[in-house]
């Protein structure tokens, strides 16, 4: 009798539970518009040197090998002019990823973070497994806090190349 009467409480007390509460995001991108331009560039370039030949033929085809060559050196090239030419131009769009909102709740669940850093929620997941996040934990479920979110974007941004 007493298995029986736990039984059915747990079944009473699962009945009454609250139903979950889903908070909706609104996901906004900010596009902006450029130009992107193609452009030729003529540029006029004179150097001089000494080459040892037995006829202008001779050195002429001895100049010539040298620029066949990848990584052929001539000496010191000095600019004597350019031009530049605006071939073609053509609108994009930028998209930049979505900012977090300074409004809404405190805490995101995992896919939440993962749609506002832009990852899935399994990486999000493995980043708060590790302790790359920092995060929350409320029953079974884990969640982020917005300046966890923030941080990780703060440490995790490098200019240049880094080992």
């Amino acid at each position: 009798m007493d298995a029986t009467a736990r039984a059915m409480r747990r079944v009473q007390s699962k009945k009454t539970a609250a139903p979950r509460t889903t908070v909706r995001t609104r996901q906004v991108q900010k596009r902006e518009v450029y130009t992107r331009y193609k452009v030729v560039v003529t540029r006029v370039q004179v150097a001089e040197r000494w080459i040892r030949a037995t006829d202008e033929e001779d050195a002429a085809k001895k100049v010539q090998d040298e620029f066949s060559q990848p990584y052929g050196f001539f000496g010191s090239w000095k600019d004597v002019g350019s031009e530049i030419e605006v071939a073609e131009a053509e609108q994009t769009t930028v998209i930049h990823p979505n900012l977090l909102s300074e409004s809404g709740p405190m805490l995101l669940s995992l896919k939440d973070a993962g749609k506002a850093l832009g990852i899935p929620y399994s990486a999000v997941y493995e980043l708060t497994s590790r302790g790359d996040i920092e995060h929350t934990r409320i029953g079974s479920r884990k969640y982020i806090t917005r300046e966890s979110v923030l941080a990780f974007i703060k440490e995790n941004t490098h200019r240049g190349y880094s080992e």
